[in-house]
Formats: structure tokens, C-alpha cells, sequence
């Protein structure tokens, strides 16, 4: 009897217990502020609070003490990552205590990213959705875009997967059609080194390209790390499979690739990321193809954005349906959750 009064008791005490284990900041200004901390990315802490209808958004220049509940993954300069409790050892320095009890002490100005690492696999996911839409009465002109993408983080992997679907029709003119994907792994390793495994997709009516299939992998590393942007380069390995409208040039190949990625933020509501992918051939004598694409994104109040990006395919020896160069400018609106 009494220890089913005591599980009762428990039972009760737990959730308001739980509902306690608040986040702690306080600021310059020496206001303290408690609530769960969300996440920090552009310079800019979110955190939830029981007291307010929408999320806090602090500078974290502003900040100068902390105390979080949770495990979380910090971002530091020079590529450095590290995954454990964080709290303020003193006024301006952050301690973080690793799973395996070392304790290291850095600056605030060290910290570039922070994200608290859910238990629930689902809440570790973020993602964005964007579309945009173009009528002309002008030779019945119409064009549809849409593309999203999904991200996962955790303390030692990364996926993202992004995908964009163009339709274009008009009279007295072949019907436009481009889909392009992909699937990014990324493993973290120490000295700011990375593994890269890609499996990627493309398909455009502009180099009579049906689908083309292309796992590849390599290696990588952040030549530049900071608050505000970081840049990083990978060599690797493909393997590509073509198929084309005109099935008698269907063919694979194997590939070198060089990867160059450049991503800025902390620029206001502004953030920039852009990608160039050069990949000789090691079967074909000659042949060479880049890819490159560019996304700039504003943001606006309630997780809205506008999004205007440039995205190119180049193939030096395409086949004789097709042309060498494809190319899109995109305009669009979007969400992004978290």
C-alpha cells in the first residue's frame, strides 16, 4: 500500500519537476530570462518560454551567462564540434562537460551554432518548403516551381535531401521539364575533416537527359570556419548512370570530382549558400561536366523567406539531342520548420 502512495506521489511530483528544468540566460543588460532554448544559428538565440505566445529572439552578443538542461552540440571556429552539457563557468567563457566527463572551457565569441539534441529522433529534423508560379497571357505561357528540402543533425552525422521540380509550357514551343536531387551524408571527423556520401539526380529536357544517377563519395574539409560563414572542400569518387530520350546513348561512367561549398549567414535576415561541383571523367577520354548552384534567402517574420537562386549543368561532350548548357533562375516563396 504505502509504496503505491509513494509511486502516486511520484507520478505527481514528476511532471512539475520536469516542467522546472528550465534553460537560464542572463543578459548584459542583467535581465534573466528562463524558458528552453530552441536553437542558435545567424547569431541569434531562439528560446521558448511558459509566459510568452511566441518565441524569444535574442543576439547572442547580448549574452552573457547560460545554463542549459539538455546535451547539445556546439559549432565552434576552426570546424571544432563538441557534444555535452553546457553551462557559464564565468562572465563571457562557456563550459561544456563531454559525455565522458572532460570539461573544456571556451569563449562565447568561439561559438558559431548550438542546437539542443532531442531525444525523439523526429524533433532532430528540420526542413523548407518553396514554390513559385508564372502566367503570361503572352503565347499562354505558364511555369511552375517547387522544391523543398529535409535536415537531420546530430553530434557525429548529418543528412540533408533537397529536391526541385521546374514545368514550363507555352504555345508553339516544346514543354519544359527538369527535376534535380539530392541526398547528402555527412560524417564528422576530428581537425575539421568530414566524409561525404552523395547520391544525386537529374533529369532535363534542354540536354535530352532522362535521369541520371550518381552515388559518389569522398572526403572533405572546412578551409574557413567562423561566426558568420564557412567554406569547404571534399575530393572524391563517382559512379554515373545516364539515360537519355534517345536510349541508344545511354551509358556509365566513372568519375573524379572536386566539391567547393560556401555557406554565409549571420548577415542580418540575409544567408547565402552555394555549391560548385567539377567532375572529369575517368572513363571517357575528355569529357568534363560542372554543376553549380547559388540560393539566397531573406527572411521574414513567422519562418516565411524569399528565395531567389541560379542553378547550371555543363557537359562538354553531350549527346548530339542535346546541348551542352542548362541553366535556371528561380524566384519563389517558402517556409521553413523546425
Amino acid at each position: 500500500m504505502y509504496k503505491l502512495i509513494f509511486v502516486f506521489i511520484c507520478l505527481l511530483i514528476m511532471p512539475f519537476y520536469a516542467c522546472t528544468q528550465n534553460d537560464t540566460l542572463r543578459l548584459k543588460s542583467k535581465n534573466v530570462i528562463t524558458g528552453e532554448i530552441k536553437k542558435l544559428s545567424k547569431g541569434v538565440l531562439t528560446m521558448e518560454t511558459s509566459y510568452s505566445d511566441s518565441d524569444f529572439k535574442i543576439d547572442f552578443d547580448q549574452i552573457e551567462f547560460m545554463i542549459i538542461q539538455r546535451k547539445c552540440l556546439l559549432l565552434l571556429t576552426q570546424g571544432r564540434r563538441r557534444f555535452g552539457n553546457v553551462t557559464t563557468s564565468e562572465d563571457g567563457l562557456v563550459e561544456i562537460t563531454l559525455v565522458d566527463g572532460t570539461k573544456e572551457v571556451y569563449k562565447f565569441d568561439d561559438i558559431i551554432g548550438l542546437d539542443e539534441i532531442e531525444e525523439n529522433f523526429w524533433k532532430r529534423i528540420s526542413g523548407t518548403l518553396d514554390f513559385s508560379l508564372t502566367l503570361s497571357k503572352a503565347n499562354s505561357l505558364s511555369q511552375f516551381n517547387v522544391g523543398g528540402g529535409v535536415d537531420y543533425m546530430d553530434e557525429k552525422w548529418g543528412i540533408r535531401a533537397r529536391v526541385n521540380l521546374l514545368n514550363s509550357d507555352q504555345d508553339n514551343s516544346e514543354q519544359t521539364e527538369r527535376t534535380d536531387g539530392q541526398l547528402e551524408f555527412f560524417r564528422f571527423l576530428p581537425r575539421k575533416r568530414y566524409l561525404l556520401g552523395e547520391m544525386s539526380y537529374l533529369s532535363n529536357t534542354e540536354q535530352a537527359l532522362e535521369g541520371r544517377i550518381r552515388p559518389s563519395l569522398g572526403i572533405g574539409k572546412f578551409l574557413v570556419s567562423t561566426k558568420k560563414m564557412y567554406v569547404g572542400v571534399a575530393l572524391g569518387y563517382a559512379y554515373s548512370i545516364e539515360n537519355y530520350f534517345d536510349s541508344s546513348f545511354d551509358k556509365t561512367s566513372s568519375e573524379a570530382f572536386i566539391n567547393a561549398t560556401l555557406n554565409m549567414f549571420d548577415f542580418d535576415d540575409i544567408s547565402l549558400d552555394s555549391s560548385l561541383n567539377i567532375s572529369p571523367s575517368l572513363s571517357e577520354s575528355g569529357r568534363w561536366r560542372t554543376d553549380y548552384d547559388i540560393n539566397v534567402k531573406y527572411d521574414l517574420p513567422l519562418d516565411f523567406y524569399i528565395k531567389l537562386g541560379f542553378t547550371l549543368n555543363y557537359d562538354n561532350q553531350p549527346v548530339s539531342s542535346g546541348n551542352d548548357l542548362d541553366y535556371i533562375f528561380i524566384t519563389g516563396f517558402g517556409w521553413e520548420f523546425n
